[in-house]
């Protein structure tokens, strides 16, 4: 008998009294009145409350050393006094948060456009751009040997190099201005080029005549330039970069 209940199975009498569930209320009644009379009983050989709970439903029982604490806003978690720090007395997983850096897909579509152009850029600059013609039967232009085709060199070294900040993922809108600005520099030396050879191919009878009154009029009249495959790589090249520019500065993020 107990004045307060010692387990979850203990049931209450009318007195207000607690009991086991396997005692009666006089089996109860004559082992109280048996340890009123037993002054040398030790009472440490019944359980108290606290260890049963303890014992049984695992209350009460108190964190060790490598229990995990919980910290609310910023709580010091040396100081259990902190009303902003508590101890857990059940092990729970650990949240780790850590930063995840946003990591884009690369363009493939601006990139593998990029190369090509860049790639006819390059070596269209090392091939002739334009070739004797028409009565003339040696003779070539080579664009690596004029400045237009160094400019158009070094575009192509750009392009090919912004082409692999879209393959990378790199979808930035300023990639995408760098690789419009360097094919449009690129279209325009090959355009500027263009003309340029037009214009002294033009210019080759009336040369001729000059140089050589005696010449056949005939002859002097035929002669010119034509343009060669280095000259059309290098506009290819120059308008597929520029197209792969706007297509990654639209896809910018």
């Amino acid at each position: 008998m107990s004045d307060v209940p010692r387990g979850p199975d203990w049931w209450q009498d009318k007195d207000g009294r607690w009991y086991p569930n396997h005692a009666t209320p006089s089996e109860e009644a004559s082992e109280s009145s048996k340890l009123s009379l037993d002054p040398a009983r030790n009472d440490g050989d019944e359980e108290n409350l606290p260890d049963y709970f303890a014992r049984t439903y695992g209350w009460g029982e108190g964190t060790g050393q490598n229990e995990p604490v919980l910290v609310i806003d910023g709580g010091n978690a040396g100081d259990d006094t902190d009303p902003k720090y508590t101890t857990l007395t059940e092990r729970a997983p650990t949240a780790v948060h850590n930063s995840v850096r946003s990591i884009f897909p690369p363009d493939l579509f601006s990139g593998i456009l990029g190369v090509i152009g860049a790639a006819f850029l390059v070596i269209g600059s090392f091939l002739n751009w334009a070739t004797a013609g028409g009565s003339l039967t040696t003779g070539s232009i080579e664009g690596i040997a004029d400045s237009n085709g160094i400019g158009t060199l070094i575009t192509g070294g750009i392009c090919a190099f912004v082409a692999g900040l879209f393959l990378s993922g790199q979808r930035k809108r300023w990639v995408g201005l760098l690789m419009v600005i360097s094919a449009g520099v690129a279209v325009a030396l090959s355009i500027y080029s263009i003309a340029d050879i037009t214009n002294t191919s033009n210019n080759i009878p009336e040369n001729l005549l000059e140089r050589f009154p005696t010449i056949d009029t005939a002859f002097a009249s035929n002669a010119k330039l034509d343009f060669d495959i280095g000259l059309w790589a290098v506009l290819g090249g120059s308008g597929i970069s520029f197209l792969a520019g706007l297509t990654g500065f639209k896809r910018h993020t």
